[in-house]
């Protein structure tokens, strides 16, 4: 006898199944609506680009995590890794003619090849924005408040998002670390969150004592507005000031979007991407371990599309804002019915079932060959059944016996 084929799925894909698909609709629909309630409009690009997109200066120096192929043409393309980049193109082609500032917003899928580190897919959604051609610290406390909002309204509860500035830490590696590749290593152990790699870098390659010492104290420098002021005191370098400035007044914006519960300046924040040229942000949320949403400033990243111009902007990791409600909220609020009826009853069951769901209940209607029967035998998951038999609802639940009442004298009339 043969063995029945397996039919696996690549590593780092999924299947999503319900009632949890129905749950990742409703968080994208929900974060779509804030965007569009913020004057994004919607843009919808190609699951696969020319590598060049992404290769011109988005994804340099991460290749080796785009899914490629050969075209026809000899070409080569990917899956798309990213959202910016692909949007970048378009702004500097098919809408080159558009005035600025230019308010767009995606949900997508993205694609990256990932290393066996557990819980990283190779395939998830981002629900984003772009903001371009837009400058001031106005712009960059706009899509924070934005990002605080959306999160807000996908129903996560708790969360902060930390706020820093690249050209503050590029200011105080240029005044400390000599070496272009020592102050490469140090950022990169920031962008990874790996503290102890970064004092150890520190210890080994910074001969400096004093430079030492202010460099420590990087990653400590978080908090409220106050800790700009100590901050100030680690560098005189203007770039650095004049970064230290541009989150005070981002911070004062904040404010006045009053969503500054939910913001912490983290002085010692870089991203793994490396466009990011200004203020960026990353949040959190309680109990996960990871980022639910991270963006920022990207001023140089047009000119290399033909179209320079600043911009700024920020995703929304949608499988991970599903992680946290589900811990949040593990069981599906929103109840199901499936009434199960036998022949004799399919005209009044199809009009009542027809009836449910104009009133926005979850209705599914299920012939079965005897309903007692039935009823001890099917046990679907996050479902309420409703037995229907001999033209009358055996059912105990006070609102569906009301809302039988009432359809039964809508024919009765």
């Amino acid at each position: 006898m043969e063995k029945p084929i397996l039919f696996e799925k690549p590593r780092g894909v999924r299947d999503v199944l319900p009632p949890l698909a129905a749950r990742k609709r409703e968080i994208e629909k929900k974060i779509a609506t804030v965007f569009r309630n913020w004057g994004y409009e919607e843009i919808v690009t190609p699951t696969f680009e020319y590598a060049d997109t992404f290769l011109n200066g988005a994804f340099r120096d991460d290749e080796d995590n785009l899914f490629k192929f050969i075209e026809s043409s000899g070409r080569t393309v990917v899956l798309r890794p990213d959202m910016t980049a692909p949007i970048a193109r378009v702004v500097s082609s098919l809408m080159k003619e558009r005035p600025l500032p230019i308010r767009l917003s995606y949900n997508a899928s993205i694609f990256r090849q990932q290393g066996p580190v557990a819980g990283r897919d190779a395939e998830f959604t981002q629900a984003g924005v772009e903001l371009m051609g837009d400058p001031s610290p106005d712009a960059d406390a706009g899509v924070i408040a934005l990002a605080a909002t959306a999160l807000e309204a996908a129903g996560v509860r708790g969360f902060r998002i930390a706020v820093g500035q690249v050209q503050f830490l590029q200011a105080l590696f240029a005044e400390h670390v000599a070496e272009a590749s020592v102050r490469e290593r140090l950022s990169a152990a920031l962008a990874d969150k790996d503290f102890v790699s970064y004092e150890r870098l520190l210890q080994q390659e910074v001969a400096a004592e004093a430079s030492r010492d202010v460099l420590l104290r990087v990653p400590r420098l978080r908090g409220g507005i106050d800790v700009l002021e100590e901050a100030a005191q680690l560098s005189s370098s203007a770039q650095a000031q004049e970064a230290l400035e541009n989150l005070r007044t981002i911070w004062q914006i904040l404010v006045l979007y009053n969503v500054e519960e939910y913001a912490q300046l983290d002085l010692g924040l870089l991203l793994s991407r490396h466009y990011y040229t200004g203020a960026i942000f990353e949040g959190y949320a309680p109990n996960v371990g990871f980022p639910v949403c991270s963006g920022g400033r990207y001023d140089d990243l047009l000119g290399k599309f033909g179209r320079p111009m600043p911009a700024t902007g920020f995703m929304i990791g949608i499988e991970r804002v599903l992680e946290v409600l589900e811990k949040t909220f593990p069981k599906d609020p929103k109840e199901r019915f499936l009434i199960l009826y036998e022949e004799a009853d399919r005209y009044p069951v199809i009009g009542f079932a027809t009836f449910l769901r104009s009133k926005r209940f979850i209705i599914t209607a299920q012939r079965v060959h005897d309903v007692e029967e039935a009823m001890r035998t099917v046990t679907p998951e996050h479902v309420t059944l409703i037995p229907f038999k001999g033209g009358r609802l055996l059912e105990s639940n006070k609102l569906l016996q009301a809302m039988y009442t009432d359809f039964c004298h809508m024919f009765s009339q």
